[in-house]
């Protein structure tokens, strides 16, 4: 599946564990998509996918992101070394200024 990334934003941080990119796509202050790549590893396999989900229709507001992704990390026991929830946050909050 193909995706035009020409309406998303981009954001990037480094962190210990590698690059985290990410695409996102805001409507009236809110999180309407967002994609993340970069060259960092994490577990298990569709955590970004769940993650990405679960941030959807989500305010773009740090506190509130953190807490989602923090949420999702303990439900789904993600591991992501030398990467943390934090990180993405960081991430995300470049794109969306």
């Amino acid at each position: 599946m193909k995706i035009d990334i020409s309406e998303y934003k981009q954001g990037l941080y480094k962190s210990t564990g590698g690059l985290i990119r990410v695409f996102l796509k805001e409507r009236e202050g809110n999180i309407e998509d967002i994609i993340f790549t970069g060259d960092f590893f994490i577990f298990p396999e569709d955590s970004l996918d769940i993650m990405a989900r679960s941030l959807k229709d989500v305010v773009l507001d740090k506190n509130t992101i953190l807490d989602t992704i923090k949420e999702v990390y303990l439900k789904e026991n993600i591991d992501s070394p030398g990467t943390t929830p934090e990180d993405f946050v960081n991430a995300i909050m470049a794109a969306g200024e």
